[in-house]
């Protein structure tokens, strides 16, 4: 039945894709590995691959290391293949992990062999790197795992499994992207209850929808011990009775136990075979005589004792290293030659406690290698741990030592505490040290900080005088690693520690770097600013968390002084920022410029100022890039020189192009095409480079600006008037990407827009509305203004309801989501939304003057010249852009004001204006205005034929819903057009 279980889910796997997790739980010797391996014989290729690990107790700090040893097994196969063959692996393997094939070499070092050589890994922010991982894995994952060739993965003995193979099994099971996998897990389920971290995942794992199976193996009931010793004894059933009752009171029916039991009955002569009767015989008052354990560690601990001792010696020193061992290993802890070791471990053999294979031992079951151990008296463990580790490391050459760290760092830190030499301690805390760095560049956080507390715990207060950079060294990634696995609180009281405890300025501004971070993941955007100012202050400079514009001025026109004479595209041939301090400060500042974002703009401003001044007085770096990408926002919407603005990030993007400085990439791409774009070229114009952004960002595993790159790409398709069926396909993907990758930011970002095309094409229950039968627009808006997260999210929403509204002609309410928007709008300045916001809200008040009363008619038209004045500047460094905008909000002030003539010139430019740059969204509005404007003086023919071209217009944007108003309310326009323009 289990087989069937089993065999039924590989079988979905293969028909429908969908990645799926088999549990197997019993008791320890229950037969779960035994009953998943019976699946191997019927997925032999081609139907199928399988591959599979098992955890080790004494290994489970190892990040992935089970992992590892499943896709050995599948890689090492690869290298017997023909070079035809070979090269199709290969190509498949390099095509999946560009530029990221280092990962996955560091994982299964045998992948090099078929792969060659690779690059270092980008480099991203910690946070963000598993993430990267976990994407890298799966395409990794997806080369085995096709259509064609399915994949099988077991993973045995998850009771000892490491955090960072349990978020990566999560995300196998929850991703799209992986297909064709059957995942295997066994348990032993008297070890994992409920608090577990096993079973808390799993749980989550259910309810977000993942396939999981769970089959549950119980002993063998008596009547199965019967059967079993009849059919092994050849002898009738009734005979077998009394003997399998013993057995089944011993052993509980366990079948590893059940099978070593009648196995040490046999071997002490309890089981006897009579050759002439040629008959099993057996005396059950004999057995019941002999004192037998119900433990059955202790029952293979008593068979293991009849072994001669030196073999004994070579299992407990097998079992000290765990489950197996490659001959190389054992060599460097075996006291004899290799030979000998050999020769002592050919009766382990031969007695069936261990197998060999082509190098290496593995004993036959948990319980062996329990039993081996349990040899060595509880007080001489730790010093038997000591003494492997220390041989490991002793003779683990340095070229191996990044390879075999973490084996030799799990056995010294079993003895550490006997060590009583301070060099030897710090010896082994600096080994630890390493293996945190390798266990953090895994992203195997929790791991990581297993290894740091072991070596901190080999420090004393004094090591601060003695060996003040290994100790800082440690501390410092142990508040990385606490960041990172939500341990918040000890991170910073750790931080707060280590800035009294740093001596140089790189320390300084590390401990700075680290508490950034810290307070931009909590949110916390004013302490983050509190420990920036004290950067700086620190240094000899004095900011005000909130300065004036004066302030800003003083360090643009510094720039500008710097700059002198050479154009700004010259300076893509500065050299290179060698300046230790220099380069420490410019990260600071790189580091907490997304915080001043949205904490003050002028603050922001200065940030940006700044970087661009360390550049231009030190040279270029990555950070460099980020600084003039960052400026050219703040040389634009606050100082007002777009044009500059445009040409100090293009230097950002040529840096990346040109210069190679490609850390940031992304970063560079998306502000560049979104931010710095819009407001000096048609948007269009951006849209290839924030595509290109997503497909730089995606290649290299940075997430976080892929989805970034998303809601961006939608501002500008939705701001040029790009077909909205084809709108709402590119945000519906790029909503299931953030969706994929777990970015609520991202989400909330592209709902709004997703709303606004969705009500734009008649998708909802009342035009100009958002709810529907699955969306309430007043909960989400309680929701955005109780999550300070979102706020930038909130202003976008009310910029799109704002719309929304607007084309339904619901003006009070447009005017309200106006307001709205605008008491968030500092926090979106640069981008293009911004843009919507002024226009919309313009065209609104325009729209609700003649019937508002005297004094509201006052508020209007202030607000509607000052959304004017601004649309003008704009248009002046970007007509291609703006003209049609400022053209139209200058009609409807010229309307208001009675002013005629210039009214219908300003409604003709802002049509031609719009139809020739392609803004067929705007050419419909401008139309539409232009018709009421004719139609409230009388000229009907001229208000019809505007009205038709404003329908045609509206249909080639795809607005079903506004074209479905238009003929409600104006039932005599007719689509066809006039042959004629009036």
């Amino acid at each position: 039945h289990e087989i069937e279980t089993l065999l039924a889910a590989f079988n979905r796997v293969v028909a429908d894709g969908r990645p799926e997790l088999v549990l197997v739980s019993g008791y320890s010797g229950i037969g779960k590995s035994a009953l998943i391996n019976e699946l191997h014989k019927p997925l032999v290729p081609p139907r199928g691959l399988f591959a599979s690990g098992k955890f080790d107790q004494y290994k489970r700090d190892i990040p992935y290391a089970t992992l590892a040893q499943a896709f050995q097994s599948l890689i090492r196969p690869l290298l017997s293949k023909s070079e035809e063959e070979l090269s199709k692996w290969r190509n498949a393997l390099r095509e999946a992990l560009d530029p990221n094939g280092q990962l996955i070499v560091g994982l299964v070092p045998e992948l090099k062999v078929v792969i060659g050589e690779q690059p270092p890994v980008p480099e991203l922010p910690q946070q963000d790197a598993q993430r990267r991982f976990h994407l890298v894995f799966r395409r990794f994952i997806n080369v085995f795992a096709r259509p064609e060739h399915p994949l099988a993965l077991f993973l045995d003995d998850l009771q000892w499994l490491d955090a960072a193979t349990l978020d990566l099994m999560e995300d196998l099971l929850s991703q799209p992207d992986v297909k064709h996998l059957l995942l295997i897990g066994a348990y032993r389920d008297n070890e994992v209850d409920a608090t577990h971290p096993l079973m808390r995942r799993l749980q989550g794992m259910r309810q977000a929808g993942a396939f999981l199976t769970d089959i549950v193996l119980a002993p063998l009931a008596p009547e199965d011990l019967e059967q079993l010793i009849a059919d092994s004894f050849h002898c009738p059933s009734r005979h077998a009775t009394p003997l399998a009752e013993l057995v089944h009171a011993k052993t509980t029916g366990n079948p590893f136990f059940t099978i070593q039991f009648i196995s040490a009955l046999f071997e002490e002569g309890l089981l006897t075979l009579d050759p002439s009767e040629r008959r099993w015989s057996w005396d059950l008052n004999r057995i019941q005589a002999k004192e037998y354990t119900d433990n059955v560690v202790d029952l293979m601990a008593a068979k293991l004792t009849r072994l001669v001792p030196e073999t004994q010696n070579a299992l407990k020193q097998l079992a000290c290293l765990g489950n197996s061992a490659e001959f190389t290993m054992l060599g460097m802890v075996y006291q004899d030659s290799v030979e000998q070791m050999h020769a002592q471990l050919r009766e382990g053999i031969g007695a069936g406690f261990i197998f060999r294979s082509k190098d290496a031992y593995r004993f036959l079951h948990d319980r062996v290698q329990e039993a081996a151990y349990s040899l060595i008296p509880q007080e001489l463990r730790a010093e038997a741990h000591l003494r492997i580790g220390r041989l490991l490391a002793a003779h683990t050459p340095p070229d191996k030592l990044e390879e075999g760290i973490f084996e030799i760092v799990n056995q010294l830190n079993r003895g550490s505490h006997l060590i009583t030499s301070i060099a030897e301690r710090e010896r082994i805390a600096e080994l630890n040290l390493f293996a945190g760095r390798r266990a953090r560049a895994a992203t195997a956080h929790a791991s990581a900080l297993t290894y740091l507390h072991a070596g901190r715990g080999l420090l004393t207060d004094e090591t601060w005088k003695t060996n003040y950079g290994l100790v800082f060294s440690m501390e410092c990634l142990l508040a990385e690693c606490e960041i990172l696995t939500g341990h918040t609180a000890a991170a910073e009281t750790r931080l707060l520690m280590l800035a009294e405890r740093a001596k140089s300025s790189h320390d300084i501004a590390l401990v700075t770097r680290l508490r950034l971070t810290l307070y931009q993941r909590l949110n916390r955007s004013d302490r983050a600013v509190e420990v920036f100012l004290a950067f700086l202050g620190a240094r000899g400079t004095d900011w005000s968390p909130h300065p004036t514009r004066e302030e800003v001025m003083q360090q643009y026109e510094r720039i500008w002084s710097l700059l002198g004479n050479r154009p700004i595209e010259e300076l893509v041939d500065l050299p290179v920022m060698t300046d230790p301090d220099a380069l420490d400060v410019l990260e600071v500042f790189n580091d907490v410029s997304s915080a001043t974002v949205f904490f003050d703009t002028n603050l922001f401003a200065l940030v940006g100022c700044r970087m661009v001044t360390l550049s231009l007085e030190h040279g270029h770096t990555d950070a460099s890039c980020c600084g003039y990408v960052s400026f050219s926002t703040v040389s634009g919407p606050v100082c007002g020189n777009y044009q500059a603005g445009f040409r100090f990030a293009k230097l950002g993007y040529d840096l990346v192009e040109q210069r190679g400085f490609r850390r940031d990439q992304a970063r560079v791409y998306v502000v560049f095409g979104t931010v710095s774009m819009p407001w000096s070229r048609h948007v269009r114009t951006g849209q290839e480079v924030v595509r290109r952004a997503f497909d730089t960002a995606n290649r290299i595993g940075d997430l976080v600006f892929a989805g970034y790159c998303c809601n961006s790409l939608n501002t500008l398709l939705l701001a040029a008037g790009d077909s909205l069926a084809e709108v709402q396909r590119e945000a519906e993907t790029g909503f299931e990407f953030a969706t994929n990758i777990r970015f609520g930011l991202v989400m909330e970002s592209i709902t709004p827009q997703l709303l606004l095309i969705r009500t734009l094409r008649g998708l909802t229950a009342t035009f100009g509305e958002f709810s529907d039968q699955h969306f309430d627009e007043r909960q989400y808006e309680r929701r955005l203004a109780g999550d300070p997260v979102l706020t930038l999210p909130q202003c976008w929403y009310w910029i799109r309801k704002l719309q929304a509204r607007f084309f339904a002609g619901d003006y009070p309410a447009a005017v309200e989501a106006s307001l709205n928007a605008e008491r968030l709008l500092w926090k979106s300045i640069s981008f293009f939304e911004v843009a919507e916001y002024h226009f919309y809200s313009a065209l609104s008040r325009a729209a609700l003057f003649d019937s508002a009363t005297d004094g509201s008619r006052q508020r209007h038209f202030e607000a509607l010249t000052a959304h004017q004045k601004q649309h003008s500047i704009w248009a002046q460094h970007c007509p291609e852009n703006f003209e049609n905008r400022a053209a139209l909000i200058g009609a409807e002030i010229a309307r208001i004001e009675g002013r005629v003539l210039d009214a219908e010139q300003l409604y003709e430019q802002a049509i031609r204006s719009a139809h020739s740059n392609g803004f067929v969204h705007n050419e419909a509005i401008a139309y539409e205005l232009a018709a009421r404007f004719y139609s409230a003086r009388g000229f009907q023919k001229f208000a019809d034929a505007y009205l038709r071209e404003a329908r045609y217009c509206y249909e080639r944007w795809g607005a079903d819903g506004k074209v479905a108003q238009l003929d409600h309310l104006h039932p005599h326009v007719k689509k066809e057009l006039l042959t004629s323009t009036p």
